[in-house]
């Protein structure tokens, strides 16, 4: 027994480990790349004219430029039907058959940073999360019966949110609440290894920080929670247009443009117009956050960050550019926050500090990507303040609740559903919508009987073999209907066949539970679709089958 546990505790310590430091060490990567070539972008992003008193450089519209070449050429010379996200991590990992494609997986992360880098107003943690998750499951096929997939997916990303935050704490509860859906202490051990070793790795690599330091945690709790009780709504406002306007643009791309060509120039036209005016718009936006932080905008300036990075954002993931929503989403929430924190001031609040702004990071963030403990959580080891952290418990219940309510539980699940995925429905659905009804075939004997038998010869059959009912076919195998022995006995003339319950070859456990919850019989017929009769399933089976999910869901989150 003593050998046993010592053994999985060396297991998940290796695997936790190995997975953490290969997945922090290419998120660092990743982010140390975006900001070093955003650094060498925004050197030549001087003013190269003057037009109305506003300065405009070329500077955006050639990155763009560049950057809009080498995503279509990797995705065409590399076949990529489209690039993979977050939301492509969540089904993985709740799913038996579906799995992260290793090639797919590294090509949307440079497809990501080469967008970032070039300026586009895209987000760095979704391509994190996808290439954390896709490091873990692509270990998990080398080591298989070691962890399970899911918490080797779920190592992967807590290392990756770990790293590009340094916050081990958030990383390990964004896995859980965000991904895996689920707390067990089999897959705590080693995501929890996992987020240590990325933000130990991160502080080696960046001691003073990697997203922003120095926030103002001198506040005054009073006035700072009541104007976080009405930023609240107003950011959950802000996460569902955002993510409607998101969600619509990418479905009617057609009407903006025929070709990917043609849709990521007109991108590249419009993003680097007015980024070319406005560059805080652009890029991953730290230095935007900072700049508000700092309180360097005035009010009017807020209101255009607003709605220009909304607007910029919604146009490059919707026509080319690829990346996340985490990154523009914190920009959006931060700049919510320093409207009203100029509105308290104005109204005589003061040593309002930072909270504000904080509170709106993760109150809009948490609405998009559908993790309000995480964001929190983070939010505190970002700054080590217990009074910041309090305030944005306050923004981000508010706006998690509203935006649940009138949108849905994150933008990657509303991704999910529309590519028919019920992941809204729980693992059961997901596992049960697997499994075809065809599997069960052969499992039961049925009576089957020719068009053209009597109806003595018909109740002959009952009697030697037990049936209570018989499946009419032509001399094609096709179904007729079904007769029942007790109809038959009610009638002096042959009983006509009566059209019964039917489930398709294509449908799936899922699709047949739920036709047959009001069904009273003996079984229920499995037909192509010709009506060709190809055997028949119990409420037994579907029972059996529902019972045997239930228990390997029970077997996932209880132990």
């Amino acid at each position: 027994m003593l050998l046993r546990v010592l053994n999985i505790v060396v297991q998940v310590t290796i695997l936790g480990t190995l997975v953490g430091i290969v997945v922090s060490l290419l998120s660092l990567g990743f982010v140390y790349g975006v900001k070093e070539i955003s650094s060498f972008r925004e050197a030549y992003g001087l003013c190269s004219f003057v037009i109305f008193s506003n300065c405009f450089s070329y500077a955006p519209l050639a990155f763009l430029l560049i950057s809009a070449i080498i995503i279509l050429s990797v995705k065409k010379t590399l076949h990529i039907s489209r690039y993979h996200g977050p939301a492509d991590v969540i089904l993985t990992a709740h799913s038996n058959t579906e799995s992260l494609d290793p090639k797919t997986g590294f090509l949307s992360t440079f497809a990501a940073f080469v967008s970032a880098s070039g300026g586009a107003s895209v987000g760095q943690y979704g391509p994190l999360v996808h290439l954390g998750g896709t490091i873990g499951n692509l270990i998990n096929k080398f080591t298989p019966g070691l962890l399970s997939k899911d918490t080797f997916i779920g190592c992967g990303v807590a290392a990756a949110i770990s790293a590009g935050f340094s916050s081990p704490i958030g990383g390990i509860i964004f896995a859980h609440e965000a991904i895996l859906r689920h707390f067990s202490f089999k897959a705590i051990a080693p995501i929890a290894v996992s987020s240590v070793v990325g933000s130990t790795l991160t502080t080696y690599f960046f001691p003073s920080g990697i997203l922003f330091q120095n926030t103002d945690a001198r506040i005054e709790l009073l006035p700072a929670v009541s104007l976080s009780l009405l930023l609240g709504p107003i950011c959950a406002l802000g996460s569902v247009i955002f993510m409607k306007s998101l969600l619509a643009l990418q479905k009617n791309v057609q009407i903006v443009g025929r070709t990917e060509l043609s849709r990521i120039l007109i991108a590249v036209m419009i993003c680097g117009l007015l980024g070319g005016f406005f560059p805080e718009i652009l890029g991953l936006g730290g230095n935007t956050i900072v700049g508000i932080l700092d309180n360097s905008f005035s009010l009017g300036f807020l209101f255009i960050i607003l709605i220009l990075k909304l607007f910029v954002t919604v146009v490059c993931l919707s026509l080319g550019f690829f990346g996340g929503v985490f990154s523009p989403a914190l920009v959006l929430g931060a700049s919510v926050g320093g409207i009203f924190t100029i509105f308290g001031n104005f109204i005589g609040f003061e040593n309002l500090g930072d909270s504000l702004v904080l509170a709106g990071m993760a109150a809009l963030s948490a609405s998009v990507i559908g993790a309000p403990i995480a964001s929190i959580v983070i939010i505190f080891e970002l700054t080590h303040s217990y009074d910041l952290a309090f305030v944005a418990i306050i923004c981000v219940a508010a706006s998690c609740l509203i935006s649940s309510l009138t949108f849905g539980h994150s933008f990657f699940d509303k991704q999910l559903i529309n590519r028919n995925f019920k992941i809204n429905s729980g693992r059961s659905e997901i596992l049960l919508s697997e499994v075809v009804v065809t599997t069960l075939i052969g499992k039961n004997e049925f009576l089957k009987v020719n068009k053209s038998i009597t109806k003595d010869s018909l109740l002959a059959q009952f009697r030697d073999t037990d049936f209570t009912e018989a499946y009419v076919v032509n001399d094609f195998n096709q179904l007729i209907g079904k007769v029942k022995v007790n109809d038959l006995l009610k009638v002096d003339d042959q009983v006509e066949p009566s059209r019964p319950l039917i489930i398709r070859e294509t449908d799936t456990i899922s699709d047949a539970i739920k036709k047959a919850s009001n069904f009273v019989g003996e079984s229920i017929p499995i037909l192509k679709k010709d009506d060709t009769l190809l055997g028949v399933i119990t409420e037994a089976d579907l029972f059996s089958q529902y019972l045997e999910v239930q228990s390997a869901i029970s077997n996932i989150e209880k132990d």
